[in-house]
C-alpha cells in the first residue's frame, strides 16, 4: 500500500506552526517502530547545554529500547553558530510551546536518519506514546498538544517515565555530549571537568526572585522616586565606567542627572509609549522598557517579559557597545536572583554567560585604565568565585569575565599598597577620629578635617558633621597649638579597609550624601537605597 509522503522540512528551518500540525498529523502512527523489532514509545527532556560561546537548551528524544537518540537545539531552527539564550524557561508551561514545536519538527524530519543511515531511511512516522520524567512537563505539554490539534487524542497524555528509561537516557546523552565535546576539540582534563548536562526538573522548584525593597506606608510618589532610584542604581551598576566613573563627586553627579533624566522620562514616554517604540525595533527603547518591567516602574514588574525586552535591546543589529555591556549587566542579576534557596546550575552558566558578553564589551567601550562594570565585578567576587571551585569548568569558559576580575583585583592590590604607605605617614588623615566610628577613606579629601587652632599634623579628621560633633567633647580641650593629638581610637581596618584608585573610590562620601539626601528629601524609602550600595562600589 502507498503511503503519503510528507514535505520535505529543513532540519535547521522553522516552518509554519500550522503546516507543521498538518504535517504530522498526516504521518502514518503504529505501536511498533518502522524496524517492527522495537515499540514505538518515545521518551524525551529538556537540558541546558554550557558550551560557549553559542549555550542553548535542546530537546533530547530517544527510544528506550533500540536506544536511538536524537537532539535538537531550541528554539527550532536555531543555527548552529548561534546563541539560543533567548530561551531560557522557567517553568513547564513556559517550556511547553517550544516543545511541542520542536516534537512536531523531530518527527516531521524523520528524526534526521536521512543525515546519518547510508541506505535508505524509512519514512518519517508519528510516535506511538510519549513519556518524560518531569510531571508538570508532561502536563503542559499535553495541553500544548491538544491546544495544537494534534491527533490522535492519546498523545496528548504524557506518561511520566520510570526510572529505568530515565538511567538509559542519561547514560545515552552522556555518550553522545562525550562525542560533541570531542568534536569541538575539547579533551584530556578539560573534558574531564566539563559536565554532561542534566534532564531540567520544573516541578520541584519554586520560582522566588528578590523583590524590590519596599517600604510601609509609602504614598505613590515616594514609591515612584524609590523605583526611580532603583532604575538608576541598575543602570549605572551595569552601564561601562568611564574614566571619570572613579571619581564620587562624578559619581554622584551622573547619579542625580540621571534621576532626573528618569522621572521626565517616566513622564513624557509612559510604558504604552515606550514599548510601542520598542516593538517598533528601537534597542535603547528595548532596554528602557526591559529595565522598567524589572522594576515595576510606572507599570507591573514582570519578570519574564522585562528579560525578553532586555534581550531583544542586546539582539538588535543597531544596538550600541555600550547598551550590549549594559543589557548583558543587568541580566547577570536576573538569573542570580531567581532564587535564594535553590540556585541552580544552569542559571549560573547563564548569569557567567552575560557576565563574559558584559566584560567583553566593556573592554570595547571603557579607557584601558579602568576595570569593567559593578555588575561583573560584584558578580564575579561574590557568586563566580565560590561556584568555580565546585564547577571548575567555569574557569575555562568565561575568560572575558575573570581577565576583568584579575585586572581589578591586580589595581586594588596596587592601590591599597600605595593607600597604606600613605596612611603609615599619616594616619589620622584617613580615618574618621569619632570614636568607635571607625570608617577609612580612599583619598584624604574626603574626610572634613578640624578647622580650628590645634596643630597641622595633629588635626582630626571626620567622615560627616554628627561626628565631628559626637567628638568635640574630647577634642575641644585639645583644639589649641601646641596641644597633643586628641584622637584615641585604636588605629584597626575600619568599615572599608584599604581602597585603590577604583569605583571604590569615595565610597564613604556617595553613602554620606546619599544618607543626608535621603533625609534632607525627607522620604524615608529613599534610604532602603543604601543595603545595596555595595553593588555600586564593587
Amino acid at each position: 500500500m502507498n503511503r503519503k509522503k510528507t514535505h520535505s522540512f529543513l532540519p535547521n528551518v522553522p516552518y509554519p506552526l500550522n503546516l507543521l500540525v498538518k504535517e504530522f498529523n498526516s504521518l502514518p502512527r503504529r505501536e511498533k517502530a518502522p524496524s517492527g523489532r522495537v515499540s514505538n514509545e518515545w521518551h524525551f527532556d529538556i537540558r541546558y547545554v554550557q558550551i560557549e560561546p553559542t549555550p542553548s537548551h535542546v530537546l533530547v528524544l530517544i527510544n528506550p529500547q533500540s536506544q536511538f537518540l536524537h537532539m535538537e537545539r531550541l528554539p527550532v531552527g536555531l543555527p548552529a553558530d548561534k546563541s539560543g539564550i533567548a530561551f531560557f524557561p522557567e517553568s513547564g508551561k513556559e517550556a511547553a510551546p517550544e516543545i511541542a514545536k520542536a516534537l512536531l519538527h523531530s518527527f516531521v524530519n524523520n528524526l534526521r536518519q536521512g543525515q546519518f543511515m547510508a541506505h535508505k531511511p524509512p519514512l518519517a512516522f508519528a510516535p506511538w506514546k510519549l513519556t518524560t520524567e518531569d510531571k508538570d512537563v508532561a502536563a503542559e505539554v499535553g495541553k500544548e498538544l491538544k491546544r495544537l490539534g494534534i491527533s490522535p487524542d492519546a498523545l496528548h497524555e504524557i506518561g511520566v517515565s520510570r526510572k529505568s528509561v530515565n538511567v538509559i537516557m542519561d547514560e545515552a546523552f552522556h555518550k553522545l555530549f562525550a562525542t560533541v565535546k570531542k568534536s569541538i576539540g575539547i579533551s584530556g582534563l578539560i573534558d574531564a571537568v566539563i559536565q554532561t548536562p542534566q534532564h531540567i526538573g520544573f516541578s520541584n522548584f519554586k520560582l522566588m526572585p528578590r523583590e524590590p525593597p519596599r517600604m510601609p506606608g509609602e504614598t505613590k510618589e515616594e514609591r515612584r522616586f524609590n523605583d526611580a532610584l532603583l532604575y538608576v542604581q541598575q543602570l549605572m551598576n551595569a552601564r561601562p565606567p568611564k574614566a571619570s566613573d572613579v571619581e564620587t563627586k562624578v559619581m554622584v553627579q551622573h547619579q542625580g542627572r540621571e534621576m532626573q533624566l528618569v522621572l521626565q522620562r517616566t513622564e513624557e514616554k509612559p510604558p504604552k509609549v515606550i514599548k510601542a517604540e520598542a516593538d517598533r525595533g528601537d534597542p535603547n527603547a528595548a532596554f528602557d522598557y526591559g529595565l522598567r518591567l524589572l522594576i515595576g516602574l510606572g507599570c507591573k514588574a514582570q519578570r519574564t517579559l522585562a528579560r525578553d525586552y532586555l534581550i531583544k535591546a542586546l539582539s538588535a543589529p543597531d544596538a550600541s557597545d555600550e547598551l550590549k555591556a549594559t543589557a548583558h549587566g543587568v541580566l547577570i542579576d536576573w538569573y542570580v536572583s531567581s532564587c535564594c534557596h535553590d540556585f541552580r546550575s544552569r542559571y549560573m552558566f547563564a548569569a557567567s554567560h552575560h557576565a563574559n558578553l558584559a566584560a567583553r564589551y566593556c573592554k570595547l567601550v571603557s579607557p584601558k585604565n579602568v576595570h569593567a562594570s559593578p555588575a561583573v565585578l560584584f558578580f564575579m567576587s561574590r557568586v563566580f568565585e565560590t561556584q568555580a571551585k565546585a564547577h571548575m569548568e567555569l574557569n575555562y569558559w568565561f575568560k572575558d569575565a575573570i581577565a576583568a576580575y584579575e585586572f581589578r583585583n591586580a589595581q586594588y592590590a596596587s592601590g591599597k599598597q600605595k593607600m597604606e604607605q600613605k596612611r603609615l605617614k599619616n594616619p589620622n588623615r584617613y580615618r574618621c577620629a569619632a570614636i568607635g566610628c571607625g570608617i577609612e577613606a580612599d583619598s584624604g579629601s574626603m574626610l572634613s578635617k578640624c578647622a580650628g587652632e590645634c596643630d597641622q599634623g595633629k588635626k582630626p579628621s571626620y567622615c560627616s558633621k554628627e561626628c565631628q560633633k559626637a567628638d568635640w567633647k574630647n577634642h575641644k580641650p585639645f583644639c589649641k597649638p601646641g596641644m597633643p593629638c586628641s584622637i584615641i581610637d585604636t588605629y584597626a581596618p575600619g568599615v572599608l579597609g584599604s581602597a585603590g584608585p577604583s569605583s571604590k573610590e569615595g565610597a564613604i562620601q556617595m553613602l554620606r550624601e546619599i544618607r543626608d539626601y535621603a533625609q534632607g528629601a525627607d522620604l524615608a524609602g529613599i534610604r532602603s537605597i543604601t543595603m545595596e550600595l555595595e553593588r555600586i562600589t564593587m
